[in-house]
């Protein structure tokens, strides 16, 4: 009798941990429920661009039904199965299953993810915390697209110093319903209209007001519907029976607009690309430079950056020349007096790197504030001397690839017929023996196009566009004819 009056209150205790632990799952339906999420704070900011991706990837029909579109089982975005061991959710139904999607330490998820997920803008990073689980309806043994999910959480790992290993918080575990998640897909237009803009923010009680917007449009670009949905759930943080026009405070300290025209006085000096050292011995000297990165996209190298700007808040921002306002990419440098930030921009002549204050807008929201150095414009190396002959051969880059300029001096009227069988090569290495330029990456010397870009007085310019990305090592040489090098550039530097 003792036996079985202890069974039956395990299996009391059991059912209520179940329903307790599903019952402590709030359920979301409108964009105003998620304002009652402490984004920013206990929960990653993280979690919405996560979201806001998952709800516009997935199907949703007339009916309100969700259908997957990626196959989990193969690890699509990252995502696989998970086994609810903890009772986090509600034991499964029979024929359905749990998975669960964006570790962005997986290699397939940062190739796949869209990069406002992989690279989030600054304040919405998530330290990789930031999950979403969802339940899908499983027709076959085998995974067929159009499969129906029937539930759908946002959730986060614990803390490190919780010492709960790699399990989900329950108390941070949220239920988003269908209506929701077509709530979110609303937020999706890929433009920047204001009237749009406006729509959605009258559309969902929005107090944003018209110069708001006009800088969301600007900072956001693309993405201006997602920064509006960011705004209204993080920024106003009002729930859903608590309107207000309350105005976001004014930014402290600071009345420049967001791109300062004014250049500062104090510049650094000797930095020309990257042909010229470092000068890592000058310590009083901001450095700034743009250089070499990986797959032909330019790196932001910075140097010296005094603790009084760090403590302030400074970023360094790419610009396509000297004279551009339009920001390429920025990053907040936090403590960092020297470091390298390799962007996902084409390595181009004239881009320069400079440094700003990192500008407080609303409660988080950063911008770029007031200019306080900037660098030299990235230059391609000069021109090499062709032996014997007037002409010379550049070295330089464009787009992010390798390229060639082959100036001719005007009053060198025959030398097409010089050079009728010179032909100019690319090479990963100045070791490389003259066979061995890289795969398909030449061309004859009089197959050369005239350049559209580069004018000059004294020579006729010609160019070559290769298909091989810029980096360091890479140079060209000129064949004159057979294996017989005639000039080659320097190799290609960081």
């Amino acid at each position: 009798m003792m036996k079985t009056s202890r069974l039956i209150m395990s299996c009391w205790i059991m059912l209520f941990l179940a329903l307790t632990s599903v019952s402590a799952t709030q359920k979301f339906k409108t964009i105003n429920d998620l304002k009652k999420i402490n984004f920013g704070q206990s929960v990653p900011s993280h979690s919405l661009l996560l979201l806001y991706w998952f709800a516009n990837e997935v199907d949703i029909d007339n009916n309100h039904v969700i259908r997957l579109t990626f196959n989990p089982n193969n690890g699509d975005y990252g995502s696989h199965h998970y086994g609810n061991y903890e009772r986090l959710l509600e034991p499964l139904p029979q024929g359905y299953r749990y998975y669960t999607v964006g570790n962005l330490n997986q290699e397939m998820t940062s190739m796949q993810l869209p990069s406002y997920v992989v690279h989030p803008r600054i304040g919405f990073e998530g330290r990789n915390r930031d999950r979403i689980i969802f339940r899908v309806r499983q027709q076959n043994v085998e995974w067929q697209a159009g499969q129906i999910i029937d539930r759908v959480f946002i959730t986060q790992h614990y803390e490190t110093s919780d010492n709960q290993g790699t399990r989900y918080d329950p108390a941070h575990t949220y239920q988003v319903t269908n209506s929701l998640l077509r709530h979110i897909r609303e937020f999706s237009a890929e433009e920047s209209g204001v009237n749009l803009l406006v729509n959605l923010r009258d559309r969902f009680g929005s107090n944003a007001d018209d110069a708001q917007l006009r800088y969301i449009r600007n900072s956001w670009g693309n993405l201006a519907c997602l920064g509006l949905l960011l705004f209204i759930v993080i920024q106003e943080k009002n729930t859903a029976d608590h309107h207000n026009n309350r105005r976001q405070p004014k930014p402290k300290r600071n009345t420049h607009p967001d791109f300062v025209v004014n250049i500062p006085e104090r510049r650094q000096n000797g930095v020309s690309g990257m042909f010229v050292s470092l000068q890592l011995d000058q310590p009083d000297e901001i450095i700034l430079q743009v250089v070499t990165g990986t797959n032909g996209k330019a790196s932001i190298f910075w140097n010296n950056v005094p603790k009084s700007d760090l403590k302030e808040g400074v970023m360094v921002v790419l610009y396509k020349n000297n004279e551009d306002e339009k920001a390429l990419t920025y990053k907040f440098i936090g403590d960092m007096k020297t470091g390298t930030y390799k962007t996902s921009v084409p390595l181009n002549e004239g881009l320069q790197v400079r440094m700003h204050k990192v500008r407080k807008l609303w409660c988080f929201w950063s911008g770029i504030g007031e200019e306080i150095y900037r660098g030299d414009e990235f230059k391609n190396p000069p021109a090499v001397s062709i032996s014997g002959y007037n002409a010379s051969l550049q070295l330089f880059a464009k787009d992010g690839k390798a390229c060639a300029r082959l100036f001719v001096k005007k009053s060198f009227n025959d030398w097409r017929s010089k050079f009728k069988n010179s032909w100019i090569g690319f090479y990963s290495s100045p070791d490389k023996a003259t066979k061995n330029y890289e795969w398909w990456q030449w061309q004859w010397a009089t197959k050369l196009n005239l350049s559209t870009d580069y004018q000059d007085s004294t020579y006729d310019v010609y160019e070559y566009h290769s298909g091989m990305a810029i980096a360091p090592g890479v140079q060209v040489r000129f064949i004159l004819r057979d294996e017989v090098e005639q000039a080659r550039t320097p190799r290609w530097r960081e």
